[in-house]
C-alpha cells in the first residue's frame, strides 16, 4: 500500500509541456519572418518575452500544467529569464509584430487539449 502512495505523489504535481502555437496574418497568410511571441500579464510594466516563431509563424510555448489541464505558469524558452515566474491567471499570450495589433490568448481560461495545441494568434495590420 506504501508502495503506491510513493508512486502516486510525482503524478499529482505540475508538469512541465510545450504547447505548439501559430500565429497568421488576418487574411489567412503565414507572417513572413520571425515574430516575438510575449507573456502580457496584467499589473507589469511591459510584455515579456517567451520565444519567437519561424517565417511560418509556428511556435513552441513551455509551460507548467497542473492536475487539471490548465496553464499554471508560463516558463520561458530559455535559462535567462527576465520576468520572473508569472502566474498563468492574469497573463495572456500575444505576437508581437510592428506594424501589426495581436489577437490574444488568455492563459488564465485555456484549458490544455491532448493535442497540446493553442489557439491561432492573429495579427491585423494597425492603422498607422
Amino acid at each position: 500500500m506504501a508502495v503506491l502512495l510513493l508512486l502516486g505523489g510525482p503524478a499529482l504535481g505540475n508538469d512541465i509541456v510545450f504547447l505548439g502555437g501559430q500565429v497568421h496574418l488576418k487574411d489567412g497568410s503565414a507572417p513572413g519572418k520571425a515574430v516575438e511571441i510575449k507573456l502580457d500579464c496584467k499589473g507589469a510594466d511591459h510584455a515579456v518575452r517567451q520565444t519567437v516563431t519561424d517565417k511560418k509563424g509556428k511556435f513552441n510555448l513551455k509551460v507548467e500544467r497542473d492536475e487539471f489541464d490548465h496553464v499554471a505558469r508560463a516558463l520561458p524558452a530559455t535559462e535567462t529569464d527576465i520576468g520572473g515566474d508569472a502566474l498563468a491567471g492574469s497573463c495572456s499570450v500575444i505576437a508581437v509584430l510592428p506594424g501589426f495589433t495581436s489577437s490574444s490568448i488568455p492563459l488564465g481560461s485555456l484549458k490544455i487539449g491532448k493535442d497540446l495545441r493553442l489557439p491561432d494568434l492573429v495579427l491585423t495590420k494597425s492603422g498607422k
